[in-house]
């Protein structure tokens, strides 16, 4: 048993120490998983994936060039996840992405055929296969936004404050604040969910609700 905690702390502290080199942490209270990654390339630096307080990162960001992640407080990635960024891609405070889902604000290649069969001939660490060759574009994903299992998020997309994407969807447009899409590609099957009657079998949420309790009170402290 303590072996067990022993290797568990030494893993702990790796993670936490990988975080530390390749991202700008803010504030307090994250959460790092050990399934967690953040990989920087092609003269990326931890300037440019910023985590601010109280996140979860258990899922994987992959930035190149000169892209930039933020992570907004209390937002989630979860494990098996990735952000792959070479543009700019902004997760919004309170918003939880699910797991097996990917954000992706690049082509990673050009479409171009004559460019592909180039790139097909060069070592695999060649600068013909960089991301920032391809078309990019942002991606700004709002507050409190709930992002479902095994989505795929493409470049160029805003999706609005409070919005939720079903499970297994494609988004290649912007997503309505306060609505539901669904499907390959995503489209919209709800809208108003802000308007829908509050759960009331949540004793914390009723506090919370009346103004009894705050979201500095409900949020667990991490180790």
């Amino acid at each position: 048993m303590m072996l067990k905690k022993i290797y568990h702390k030494l893993r702990r502290n790796k993670v936490v120490s990988m975080v530390n080199n390749k991202a700008t942490i803010e504030g307090n209270n994250h959460f790092f998983a050990d399934s967690c990654a953040i990989i920087l390339g092609d003269g990326a630096t931890k300037e440019q994936v910023r985590l601010m307080d109280s996140c979860w990162l258990e899922g994987v960001i992959h930035v190149r060039t000169r892209g930039v992640v933020i992570l907004h407080e209390h937002s989630r990635i979860a494990p098996s996840s990735q952000i792959m960024c070479v543009n700019r891609i902004e997760v919004g405070a309170y918003t939880a992405i699910a797991s097996g889902t990917t954000i992706c604000d690049n082509n990673n290649h050009p479409v171009s055929p004559q460019y592909r069969e180039y790139m097909r001939t060069t070592p695999r660490l060649n600068d013909a296969r960089e991301w920032k060759h391809s078309d990019n574009a942002p991606i700004i994903i709002g507050k409190n936004c709930w992002i479902g299992s095994n989505v795929r998020i493409c470049k160029g997309v805003t999706i609005g404050d409070n919005a939720v994407v079903a499970a297994c969807s494609v988004v290649t447009k912007d997503v309505p604040a306060n609505s539901i899409v669904a499907g390959n590609p995503a489209k919209v099957v709800k809208t108003d969910i802000d308007k829908l009657p509050l759960p009331t079998s949540c004793i914390g949420f009723n506090q919370y609700i009346n103004g009894k309790v705050s979201i500095e009170q409900t949020t667990p402290k991490m180790m």
